[in-house]
C-alpha cells in the first residue's frame, strides 16, 4: 500500500451488491495502492473478498431484523468496525446504510464521509398513512446524519438531489451526480438483435410488487390474449426479506400457466441480453439508475421503463426506448406491441441505447469521478 494512498472503509447493504455494483470501484481503490475495507453482513467470509485482498468486516443482516434495537445494533456495529479500521475516508452506499453510517459518524465525530444515494426507495414514493408517519420520523433524523462539514452526498438522479434538498437534507453544495453505478463496455458488447418468429420481451429485478413485476405480467396477458406471438421472461428470484415480493408458489404459476417463463436466478446476464428483443422494467420504486437497464441498452436492447425519477434517466424517449405510465399494464402493453411489430425500430433504438451508455455511462467514468470525490474529501479535511 502507497504511504500516500488514502485507506478507504466502504460500507454496503449486502455482498452481492458489492458484486455485482461495486466491484470496479473496489478494484480501481486497491489499483491505486489504497487499502480498503469493506463493511457488510458476512464480508469477512467472503473467499473472493479474501481473494481481491480486501479487509472483511461483518455488519448484521438488515433483512433479518425489526425494530428500534435491531437499528442500533447495525450503527454500533459500524462505530465498531470505524474504530477497528481507523479509514482516511468512508463511503457508504445506498440511502439506508448511508443514514447508519452517517448517524455513527456524527455520534463519534468522525469524517471525512461519503454517501451513495442509489435511489430513496419507497421512503418518499409511499404515500400510505403508515409510511407518512415514517417519513416525518425519518426526515429530521436523515437531515442529522448528512449535513454538516465533511460530508458529502452521490446521487444517481436530479429528481433525488431535488428532493432532499427541498426537505433540507442537504445543501446543494454539498452534492453531486453521478448517474449510477456503471457499465463495462467490455462485458456488455453491443451485440445486434437476430430477427427471431417470436421475439422475446424481458423483465430482471427482484420480484417485488414496486417494481412493476404484476404490470409486466398483465402486459404480458393483455398481448398474449391478442395473439401476439413473443416470448415473455422474468429473471430473478423471489425476495424473502421484503413483504412486497411475490411468492415461488405465485412465480410457479404463472409459469406453469404460459403467461410469463421464469428464469429464477441469471447469472450470465450478458448472454441473455443477446437473446432478447425488449428488455422492459416497468419500475415506480425510488430508483437511483436501474444498472440492469443500461446493461441492456449497452447490448444495443430497446428499453420500456417508466416515466418516474431514476428509470427515465436511463431512457431518451422514442430514441432508445419508451417511457410509460406507472401502474398501467395496458399502456406498457401498448408499448411492447409497437416494438414487436417494428424490428427496424428496435435496431435503431438498439444502437442509440448503445451510444448513450458509452457517452454517459461507462464504468471508467463513474469510477474515476467517485475518486475525485475521495479526493476532494481528504484534501478539504487536512486543510
Amino acid at each position: 500500500m502507497s504511504k500516500n494512498a488514502p485507506h478507504v472503509l466502504m460500507v454496503l447493504n449486502d455482498i452481492a451488491w458489492f458484486w455485482s455494483h461495486r466491484q470496479p470501484l473496489a478494484q480501481a481503490i486497491l489499483g491505486r495502492g489504497s487499502k480498503l475495507s469493506l463493511a457488510t453482513a458476512m464480508a469477512s467470509s467472503d473467499q473472493g473478498v479474501k481473494d481481491m485482498g480486501v479487509e472483511g468486516h461483518d455488519l448484521p443482516d438488515h433483512g433479518k431484523g425489526l425494530g428500534l434495537l435491531f437499528h442500533v445494533k447495525i450503527v454500533r456495529a459500524i462505530i465498531k468496525t470505524i474504530k477497528e479500521t481507523k479509514p482516511d475516508i468512508i463511503h457508504a452506499i445506498t440511502l439506508r446504510h448511508a443514514f447508519y453510517t452517517g448517524i455513527a459518524t456524527r455520534l463519534i465525530k468522525y469524517r471525512p464521509t461519503v454517501f451513495t444515494v442509489a435511489g430513496v426507495g419507497s421512503l418518499f414514493t409511499d404515500h400510505s398513512l403508515k409510511m407518512n408517519i415514517v417519513r416525518a420520523i425519518a426526515l429530521p433524523l436523515l437531515r442529522y446524519a448528512f449535513r454538516g462539514p465533511n460530508r458529502f452526498l452521490i446521487f444517481q438522479n436530479p429528481d433525488d438531489r431535488n428532493l432532499m434538498i427541498k426537505h433540507g437534507v442537504v445543501d446543494e453544495n454539498q452534492t453531486t451526480i453521478i448517474r449510477g453505478s456503471g457499465v463495462d463496455l467490455k462485458e456488455f458488447p453491443f451485440t445486434p438483435e437476430e430477427q427471431n418468429e417470436e421475439p422475446i420481451v424481458l423483465f430482471s429485478s427482484r420480484l417485488i410488487r414496486e417494481k412493476g413485476i404484476d404490470d409486466f405480467i398483465g402486459a404480458a396477458r393483455i398481448l398474449k390474449n391478442k395473439g401476439v406471438k413473443a416470448r415473455f421472461q422474468i429473471a430473478g428470484s423471489v425476495y424473502q426479506k421484503n413483504p412486497n415480493s411475490l411468492s415461488k408458489e405465485e412465480m410457479q404459476g404463472y409459469h406453469d400457466e404460459g403467461v410469463i417463463e421464469w428464469l429464477g436466478q441469471v447469472s450470465d446476464m450478458p448472454s441473455l441480453f443477446k437473446e432478447i428483443s425488449i428488455m422492459a422494467l416497468p419500475s415506480y420504486y425510488g430508483e437511483g439508475v436501474p444498472k440492469i437497464l443500461l446493461e441492456a441498452a449497452a447490448i444495443g436492447r430497446p428499453i420500456i421503463t417508466c416515466d418516474v425519477p431514476g428509470c427515465r434517466e436511463a431512457v431518451n424517449d422514442n430514441e432508445n426506448g419508451l417511457l410509460v405510465s406507472p401502474k398501467s399494464p395496458e399502456e406498457l402493453s401498448e408499448a411492447i406491441d409497437k416494438l414487436l411489430s417494428d424490428f427496424d425500430l428496435r435496431q435503431s433504438y438498439g444502437r442509440a441505447g448503445r451510444a448513450m451508455v458509452e457517452k454517459d455511462f461507462h464504468v471508467e467514468s463513474v469510477v474515476s469521478r467517485t475518486l475525485d470525490v475521495y479526493d476532494s474529501m481528504i484534501s478539504k479535511g487536512t486543510q
